[in-house]
């Protein structure tokens, strides 16, 4: 059971991370920079450079 738990909370764990990176660049991302994609789904981006570009392939 502890073993269960121990894998649970690892990909709970890089989820979250995964979920803090910029998607265009990879880089972490600036809670203060946010844009929705096409699944309505708001993401963090580290510049405004890669917001426009996120933005701009989720017309």
């Amino acid at each position: 059971m502890k073993t269960l738990l121990s894998i649970a909370l690892l990909s709970f764990a890089s989820a979250s991370m995964a979920a803090d990176k910029c998607p265009i660049s990879g880089k972490p991302g600036d809670p203060s920079i946010t844009a929705t994609g096409k699944d309505g789904k708001t993401v963090s981006l580290c510049c405004n450079k890669c917001k426009a570009k996120f933005e701009k392939a989720n017309k």
